[in-house]
């Protein structure tokens, strides 16, 4: 049976949680869907599927450092 997952309040429609995990303490990011269409993000998430898997419950935990994610992310805020 389907079962019905609560979803943070800080994740509104049209975002997802991520997480940056490759560091001493792991960093949580909300981002948009359009970060689909980022190359940078991309890579990041076919690591993540290479790494962990694809299948998983809440936040997608990324193999990289959070500066690295924040650097692709403010790249995308600027365009």
């Amino acid at each position: 049976m389907w079962e019905r997952k609560v979803v943070p309040k800080d994740v509104k429609e049209g975002q997802f949680a991520v997480v940056a995990v490759k560091c001493e303490e792991p960093k949580r990011f909300v981002v948009e869907l359009r970060c689909l269409t980022n190359p940078g993000f991309l890579r990041l998430l076919q690591k993540a599927g290479e790494e962990y898997g694809f299948k998983h419950d809440g936040a997608i935990a990324i193999p990289c450092e959070p500066h690295e994610l924040q650097k692709i992310l403010l790249e995308m805020k600027e365009k």
